[in-house]
């Protein structure tokens, strides 16, 4: 029995553990962003650059944000297809055959139009790397939240 009992205290420990290690640790983007909190909005532009999106604080006193989207992609040798549009190559009539009492013949029941795309193919681009960066700010453009997602895949 008391190895019974060691056993459980074992595997709670472990459990318990398990609950409170973090999942990934954070990568320099995340780290370099949350010591912004606290500082002006004009430091994170030194360190990230011009925002792609974003509005300052407003006159009526509430907070602001800031969004950086960086993506570095390349292309491989696979080519896909791009459709830039549709023509026009004629049309599909239905028939169906009516007739009795020694006379046949075809009547046509439905037409659609038929079209083909067109385009060109060109080589596959591929994602390497997606980053977001989003900074919040206070009615006096200090950064009080910053969000981080997906910065830990950099090549």
């Amino acid at each position: 029995m008391p190895s019974l009992k060691l056993s459980c205290l074992a595997i709670t420990v472990l459990a318990i553990s398990a609950c409170t290690t973090p999942a990934t640790a954070p990568n320099d983007v995340e780290v370099a962003a949350q010591k912004l909190v606290g500082q002006p909005a004009q430091n994170a532009f030194k360190l990230f650059g011009r925002p792609d999106q974003g509005m300052g604080p407003s006159s009526y006193g509430s907070g602001g944000f800031y969004a950086w989207n960086r993506v570095q992609t390349h292309t491989t040798d696979e080519k896909v297809f791009v459709q830039t549009g549709v023509e026009y190559v004629g049309q599909r009539q239905t028939m169906v055959g009516i007739g009795g009492g020694g006379v046949g013949g075809m009547m046509p029941v439905s037409s659609e139009p038929i079209y083909r795309k067109t385009g060109h193919e060109e080589n596959r681009t591929v994602i390497d790397y997606f980053c977001s960066i989003t900074l919040y700010t206070d009615s006096k453009n200090i950064i009080t939240e910053a969000s981080v997602i997906d910065c830990n895949k950099k090549k």
